[in-house]
């Protein structure tokens, strides 16, 4: 497109975005999708994406760790086949990701990051926010999968692994201040995510967790209610120990209602604002 500064293919999408639409779109509302997708061509990846895909893919048929390091540029860049420019840039998108940390100084160099949930759950406030998502329907949304993943955990087979990863939230003292509080309760719903054995709705699960507990649950007192919430947990880990699918996902489900319900009272202005970025 001359004298815009964008290229042929931008201005394309530009123009097509701008015919369609109309209109500028109004705050909130930034992230539409387009019901057609299915039908519009797939953008050609950039050469730094396709490298970026092709690192992954090694580090997984690798079986590397995290802390583990990856080839040197020279060797990365004879092993793909591409410029060091485009080597970089795909190192800095898998960098944005955690994907793999960039170590400085002698004998560094690019190494394997930790897979974290909430690099997904930050990436994905930017778009709950740009699409005019609301904290109400972000706890809505927990409604409805915290119950489904504590059904899973209660139909898991294993059941000694169950047991186990349950049983340490049973005891009577459990801690209700500082950061002993936050760990054990964030503790608890992150074994029962895990023990769902779906890795998909596992990875759902954490990222709604997350952006809640970040967002809301911690900026709140919530004193009054950590004994009320121990001695949930504790029933919905009974229930999942027992394998009783249904009564653990009616308990999550009572759970989570009453924490909605208190956190509207302390705070009602809270659900009807956009979910923030970070």
């Amino acid at each position: 497109m001359p004298g815009s500064g964008l290229t042929d293919e931008e201005g394309q999408l530009r123009g097509s975005e701008v015919s369609e639409a109309g209109a500028p779109p109004e705050s909130g509302q930034l992230y539409r999708a387009n019901t057609n997708n299915f039908d519009l061509p797939r953008r050609q990846a950039k050469t730094a994406e396709t490298v970026a895909v092709a690192i992954v893919h090694d580090v997984v048929s690798r079986k590397l760790k995290p802390g583990d390091m990856l080839p040197s540029e020279s060797v990365m860049r004879a092993e793909y086949g591409v410029s060091r420019a485009s080597l970089r840039e795909a190192l800095r998108l898998l960098e944005v990701q955690g994907l793999i940390r960039l170590k400085p100084g002698p004998g560094g160099g690019p190494e394997v990051g930790e897979v974290d949930p909430r690099n997904l759950a930050q990436l994905t406030s930017l778009y709950l926010h740009l699409g005019g998502g609301t904290y109400r329907q972000l706890f809505e949304a927990q409604l409805h999968i915290a119950p489904l993943v504590a059904r899973l955990a209660a139909a898991n087979p294993d059941r000694e692994l169950v047991r186990s990863r349950m049983s340490p939230f049973l005891v009577a003292d459990l801690p209700v201040e500082g950061d002993a509080y936050w760990a054990t309760t964030g503790s608890f719903h992150g074994r029962v995510e895990e023990l769902s054995g779906n890795r998909v709705v596992e990875l759902m699960a954490r990222v709604i967790s997350h952006l809640w507990n970040v967002h809301v649950a911690t900026r709140m007192d919530t004193t009054p209610l950590r004994s009320m919430i121990h001695a949930d947990h504790r029933k919905i880990a009974r229930a999942i120990i027992a394998g009783h699918e249904t009564k653990a996902g009616r308990l999550m489900c009572d759970h989570y209602e009453v924490l909605q319900a208190e956190y509207a009272r302390h705070w009602p202005a809270r659900f009807d604002e956009l979910i923030e970025w970070g």
